[in-house]
């Protein structure tokens, strides 16, 4: 407003103003209001849809240490089918894994290990389903697949990227192309594993002394500074 305008000028223009304005400010606030009361019934309602699905992860935990397995199916499908916006459908999955390999379920394993891999939010969850989805159709026969499967991932095709797990795959490549009979690739997976490997150094170590000593023409350089390397 001019600095030079009368006190009676600039009520007037207040006036003016708010009678060309008020119905904006008014519905702006209150748009504002219900946003932020919306926010809170969401953030409210999320919060106890979370803990409901911790509830019946609670459940499902303890129905595994007892051994119920069949509860702990029924929960663990209740969680997919409820509350699969949650971190605990991963969890419970990993869960129904275990129920499922402990009734000899071991395809129905590999196919639920293998959708939380593909589902889960949680990148490491994402690594250890699939890693124990390998292993178990390693078990099951299905080398050569896998080995191709773990080429790839580590190629990082499809938008996939081992990161610090690279040492357990090679170490599944490892276990496959052992029980292919190829000694001399097995060796190669477990010593690139072991320059890879955290906390299961000694497992891949046993696996790779096992084996035997390599022959005299075992690799080039670079396999040669692999073994100096394993041998740390």
């Amino acid at each position: 407003m001019d600095a030079y305008q009368t006190e009676e000028e600039q009520v007037a223009s207040l006036k003016k103003w708010w009678s060309q304005n008020s119905r904006v400010i008014i519905l702006g606030v209150g748009l504002g209001l219900f946003s932020i009361a919306g926010w809170q019934v969401w953030k409210d309602k999320t919060l106890t849809h979370t803990l409901e699905a911790s509830d019946v992860y609670q459940q499902l935990a303890k129905s595994v240490k007892d051994s119920k397995f069949d509860a702990a199916i029924l929960f663990a499908d209740e969680i997919e089918r409820t509350y699969s916006d949650t971190p605990y459908a991963a969890l419970a999955g990993m869960q129904k894994a275990k129920v499922q390999i402990e009734q000899g379920d071991r395809k129905g394993a590999t196919a639920t290990l293998e959708n939380v891999a593909v589902t889960a939010t949680n990148n490491s969850i994402q690594h250890v389903a699939r890693v124990r989805a390998f292993r178990i159709r390693v078990g099951d026969g299905e080398t050569k697949a896998v080995i191709a499967d773990i080429d790839s991932l580590i190629a990082e095709e499809n938008g996939l990227n081992p990161g610090e797990f690279i040492g357990q795959y090679e170490a599944i490549k490892g276990d496959a192309y052992r029980l292919l009979g190829d000694v001399e690739k097995a060796r190669y997976g477990y010593i690139t594993a072991l320059r890879n490997a955290t906390l299961d150094r000694r497992i891949i170590q046993l696996k790779l002394d096992d084996l035997g000593p390599p022959p005299v023409d075992f690799g080039d350089e670079k396999t040669a500074s692999m073994n100096a390397e394993s041998a740390k």
